[in-house]
């Protein structure tokens, strides 16, 4: 179990990030002068949250929801920069506001229940990652959250189940395997857990992620032991 402890510090539950849309879509302000501030607004904020900068995208997306308070995707990116940030309380809220706003939104849910794993809510993360799946069925950190939960709450024939769900939509995902391997392993499937993370080690080398192939490196050999 301690490997699993080390290993999930690593290849931990997902952000969003991922799903931030490219351009605002929706919901503009209607006059023309607000309307550049609020696309110059919304694009700095994007630009801050991808390269880390948290705390000024948090203002920016202040000013973003400010200028269209019905702007759901501007609370649930200041939810994404606040999670980023360590803020994972207030980060469920901003989510919240945005699923009040639009009830489907998929990555607002996935966000909250990224927050809530933060916070050790388990119960409320697995009910919101379960709601990402029903909305979308093919949506892949649904089943890669649910898998990181379960493995926590140490339901690991569960987390395998999300694992394999998780990889019929993209078997080139490298912390998938992992994770996959250390709920083998707890299973007390030596076999299939080194397997699984010899194929993330692969992954990892490939995508150029010299940190994860390290680390799965270590796991393996304490494995066969």
């Amino acid at each position: 179990m301690n490997h699993i402890k080390q290993a999930l510090a690593i290849l931990g539950i997902t952000s969003i990030l991922g799903g931030i849309p490219a351009v605002v879509h929706a919901q503009l302000p209607e006059v023309s002068t607000k309307l550049v501030s609020f696309q110059e607004y919304y694009n700095q904020g994007l630009q801050k949250l991808k390269i880390g900068n948290f705390s000024s995208a948090i203002q920016d997306f202040n000013q973003v929801v400010r200028l269209n308070p019905q702007y759901y995707e501007g609370y649930c990116l200041r939810g994404l920069a606040r999670a980023q940030s360590g803020d994972s309380k207030t980060a469920i809220a901003d989510f919240t506001l945005a699923l009040h706003l639009n009830p489907n939104h998929t990555e607002a849910y996935n966000g909250r229940g990224t927050a809530y794993a933060e916070t050790g809510n388990l119960p409320a993360a697995l009910a919101d990652f379960n709601q990402t799946i029903k909305l979308d069925p093919q949506f892949e950190d649904g089943y890669y959250n649910l898998g990181l939960a379960n493995l926590k709450l140490g339901k690991h024939k569960l987390a395998v189940a999300n694992f394999n769900h998780a990889l019929k939509i993209n078997a080139n995902r490298a912390d998938t395997y992992g994770n996959r391997g250390l709920a083998y392993y707890a299973l007390g499937d030596s076999k299939h857990a080194v397997k699984d993370l010899q194929v993330a080690a692969r992954l990892f080398q490939q995508q150029g992620n010299t940190e994860g192939y390290q680390q799965v490196q270590t796991l393996i050999q304490q494995m066969q032991r």
